[in-house]
């Protein structure tokens, strides 16, 4: 097989993967949804205002370099076991799950990071999907390293969301909001 087929047989293997779903599958969008965080955050970072932006200056680059952390691991997991991973601009933009919009720069800072916080909401459907798909095919070190990826992100939703004087989940996703997902 050359270089070509060989890719095409990744593709349809992932196509496949993504129908049933896999753990792997699956890790692939949370994958992909770190890296555009990972964008989104840096771009929030620059354009916030206000208080927002004191609070950004003070996480963002930790977020950044957390999430770019985990992108690689869960890279090397994937590959380590045999798995596809997202390698081009338009995998990652098909697998993630995360809203993009250029005109949110001009949101009042506050907006900006509630917009952050409602992503990382995201990505723990997508991770909570992943554990339990891991554990039914065995795959502990990815358990291991999903659990990790997900408390960290509670707690950033859980400081973010006190900064906003917010509750805990207000405004964030319900199971009522979405019974397709399951």
């Amino acid at each position: 097989m050359n270089t070509e087929e060989k890719y095409q047989a990744e593709l349809k293997q992932s196509d496949l993967d993504h129908h049933k779903p896999t753990a792997g599958a699956m890790t692939g969008h949370i994958i992909s949804n770190l890296l555009i965080h990972s964008l989104k955050i840096n771009q929030a970072s620059l354009f916030a205002k206000g208080t927002a932006s004191l609070f950004l200056a003070e996480k963002s680059s930790a977020w950044i370099a957390y999430e770019q952390q985990e992108f690689a691991q869960l890279n090397r997991l994937l590959v380590n076991n045999g798995e596809n991973i997202p390698n081009t601009t338009d995998q990652f933009k098909e697998y993630s799950m995360l809203e993009e919009d250029g005109s949110n720069k001009y949101l009042p800072g506050n907006e900006q990071l509630f917009t952050l916080i409602k992503d990382f909401d995201t990505q723990i459907l997508f991770i909570t999907k992943a554990i339990v798909l891991a554990k039914n095919e065995a795959w502990y070190d990815l358990v291991a390293n999903l659990t990790d990826l997900l408390a960290w992100i509670k707690e950033q939703i859980r400081l973010a969301q006190a900064f906003l004087e917010h509750e805990l989940r207000e405004g964030l996703y319900t199971e009522e909001d979405d019974d397709d997902f399951n």
